[in-house]
């Protein structure tokens, strides 16, 4: 749980303090007070960038030379402390317990997040890049040894197109031979992931809205899974050194989503594939609860703006349990109305400062 976050200039919070409680925490405030600037600045925490963009310059405020985040909180009943400071220049440093960390996924491996963003739809329309980060994302908090098993994967990967780009490859069987067997690995994984998120969702898309249960998802690997990866890269050696790359493999894999036998996409409202977000990032907090033992920090940016009331108090519904959530909206009412009954944490924010609330 995060129990204490210091910010400095992230956007329009200069500086900030702010102890944070159990359960549910509300920022309401008008459009650009500085809403998502907070949640954007946690994501920074517990994820190492930004999910409003991939630059480092607009997240530093105007004539600062860097911004920093600063947590406190505890896991498993151990307390950390853990710290990154972005610069605009690209430089960012950050540590976990007074130690420098090597790679950002110590950030991710201390504070699991799960987004819920206004931006959001593009994982459900857009390229496939997006949902097999959203599989490995899961399994990196499910699946011990799943990033060296995925570092693995790409670093093969990026040597076999090399050497095809620069025609130095005459013969890459051996590439091959290690690229399938890091490849079916990886893909087992994914497909073990997938049966997960198929159940989750069967049970939490009709307690969201009825009109998702003949919701269901197919995964597609990145080939032809009637043959192995190794034949597959066989079949396609020639093609794959005349294109300069490799065409099969994980790094080709999609998660579709289907209704009534069509695309999701096809078939569903704007509204209902809204709702199918939010309960596939529902379904993805389970997961990693699940796995962890330990609830992960739900991020959830203006739901009453993207729901309506009935909807907004189904998905409140499946977080309230002792889950941490920080949520936003623009007036204090729909956020109560939303959570329920349950105590609640409302914090006002206006021009970059957030005043508690009774």
């Amino acid at each position: 749980m995060l129990e204490h976050i210091e910010i400095k200039c992230v956007r329009n919070l200069a500086k900030l303090e702010v102890s944070l409680a159990s359960g549910a925490t509300a920022l309401f405030g008008a459009n650009g007070s500085g809403k998502t600037s907070f949640l954007e600045a946690v994501h920074l925490l517990g994820v190492g960038r930004s999910f409003r963009t991939h630059q480092s310059k607009p997240v530093i405020q105007h004539e600062a030379t860097s911004c920093r985040i600063v947590g406190r909180g505890s896991s498993g009943g151990r307390p950390f402390v853990m710290g990154i400071e972005k610069y605009r220049d690209g430089l960012v440093r950050a540590k976990v317990n007074g130690e420098t960390i090597p790679s950002l996924s110590a950030l991710a491996q201390q504070l699991p997040l799960v987004l819920m963003d206004t931006e959001g739809l593009t994982l459900l329309t857009g390229a496939p890049e997006g949902r097999r980060r959203l599989l490995d994302g899961t399994l990196f908090h499910v699946e011990q040894g799943f990033l060296a098993l995925w570092r693995r994967y790409a670093h093969l990967l990026r040597q076999r197109n090399s050497g095809l780009r620069r025609g130095i490859l005459s013969s890459d069987k051996a590439w091959r031979h290690e690229l399938a067997q890091a490849g079916e690995q990886l893909t087992q994984a994914r497909g073990s992931v997938v049966d997960r998120y198929a159940e989750k969702l069967r049970q939490l898309a009709p307690a969201i809205s009825p009109n998702l249960a003949e919701v269901g998802m197919a995964f597609r690997a990145g080939w032809d899974r009637r043959e192995s990866l190794q034949a597959a890269l066989e079949k396609n050696a020639q093609s794959d050194a005349a294109q300069g790359f490799t065409q099969v493999g994980p790094h080709r894999a999609d998660l579709r989503f289907n209704a009534d036998g069509a695309a999701a996409s096809e078939v569903l409202s704007r509204g209902q594939m809204k709702l199918l977000l939010v309960a596939l990032k529902l379904s993805q907090g389970q997961i990693i609860e699940e796995a962890s033992k330990m609830p992960p920090l739900y991020l959830i940016d203006d739901l009453p703006a993207e729901l309506d009331e009935a909807h907004c108090a189904s998905v409140c519904a499946q977080l309230r349990g002792g889950r941490q959530v920080i949520m936003t909206a623009v007036d204090r009412a729909s956020l109560e109305r939303a959570w329920g009954t349950d105590p609640i944490n409302l914090f006002h924010v206006e021009h970059g400062g957030l005043t508690i609330q009774r």
